[in-house]
């Protein structure tokens, strides 16, 4: 028998039973009901027949309500959003980042010491200094005087290290083009070489006006060119665009082996995306980030340590060990709730209207 028959001889069993309750309440002889007594009789007897009732699932639909909701619910909370808005501020020794576009600076660093090596070309007539050597071995060394990084200009792409201390910063660049020109004055000593160990120039100049030293690498190179500046005093390298950003550096521990260590001294991130509280950074953790077009890293010094500070938008950020990081960006949950999102909202109603609408057909029904 098909649901919708059995259902039609149920009601219509219900309807003669109310209908002979209420003869028989208003005093008709029971002889005269006799009819209407075997009509429900037969009703019953049928629907013995077929079977007890099944009842009719309808908590299903409910449970699979409340199921979804659950289950999306556990999926946002525990998915990282992939891209999110940080404030991050890092003081560390050691810097290493991709630069996403080329970078200009100008008047960096100035100085009685500057170093460079693994160039192409050195040009400086007035000083004797006429180097092209394509392997990128070239370099020079500036002592005394004043001494001045008036243009540096680096290829995107490029790989840029910054490592300092009281005394000395040192920037590597590798894998892009570079070129750079450095302005001196006074009593200077000028060595240089085609090649490190290899001496073709060592002289002194007392210089009154302004001499120029022009450097370049012209192809790009794995081994990364180096510029050296003792005592630099505070320095701003402006804003950078990079992609790939790190405070960690090599270190040679002897025979050969290595170790990558961390410069950070401490900092701070707030993600802008989340009601999570500022992180505070120890001396010595490990942080990583992907920064996007939107963001900026800017890089300045004093006292030996690097103050970078990075804002915008990053597509990964994650703090742990030199092997392995963990993801520090905010749960899809995180982020609604922080932006107070209208789909959270409706979120929020069909999860409670499947809890209640399940508990009333599981316990009422």
């Amino acid at each position: 028998m098909t649901g919708k028959l059995r259902e039609l001889l149920e009601a219509r069993r219900e309807e003669r039973i109310e209908r002979t309750a209420r003869r028989l309440l208003e005093g008709e002889d029971v002889q005269e009901l006799l009819p209407e007594l075997q009509q429900i009789d037969a009703y019953s007897r049928l629907l013995a027949t077929t079977g007890p009732k099944h009842r009719e699932r309808k908590w299903v639909w409910p449970a699979v309500v409340v199921l979804v909701c659950v289950t999306v619910a556990g999926i946002l909370w525990s998915l990282k959003v992939p891209r999110t808005n940080i404030s991050m501020m890092v003081d560390s020794d050691s810097l290493a980042a991709t630069l996403r576009s080329p970078w200009r600076a100008e008047n960096v660093f100035h100085s009685s010491l500057m170093h460079v090596e693994r160039v192409s070309t050195i040009n400086a007539p007035n000083l004797g200094l006429a180097i092209e050597q394509h392997a990128g071995d070239a370099w020079f060394e500036l002592k005394g005087g004043d001494i001045g990084l008036e243009m540096v200009e680096i290829e995107r792409n490029a790989s840029v290290e910054i490592h300092t201390d009281q005394d000395e910063i040192d920037l590597f660049a590798s894998r892009a083009r570079l070129r750079g020109r450095i302005t001196v004055t006074g009593k200077v000593t000028v060595k240089a070489g085609p090649r490190v160990g290899e001496t073709t120039v060592d002289g002194s100049h007392d210089i009154s006006v302004p001499e120029t030293i022009e450097f370049s690498v012209d192809v790009p190179q794995s081994i990364p060119a180096r510029l050296s500046v003792h005592s630099p005093g505070a320095w701003s390298l402006g804003h950078l665009e990079v992609t790939q950003l790190g405070f960690s550096h090599e270190e040679l521990q002897g025979a050969g082996e290595r170790s990558v260590t961390s410069g950070i001294k401490g900092g701070t991130v707030r993600f802008d995306d989340s009601s999570r509280p500022v992180m505070e950074l120890r001396e010595g953790d490990f942080i990583r980030a992907r920064l996007t077009e939107s963001s900026v890293l800017t890089a300045r010094g004093a006292n030996g340590v690097i103050h970078a500070t990075v804002n915008g938008i990053v597509s990964g950020i994650g703090v742990g060990n030199a092997k392995r990081a963990a993801n520090l960006a905010p749960t899809y949950l995180e982020y609604l709730y922080n932006k107070k999102s209208l789909g959270l909202f409706w979120g929020a109603i069909v999860f409670l209207w499947g809890v209640i609408w399940g508990l009333r057909n599981a316990v009422l029904r």
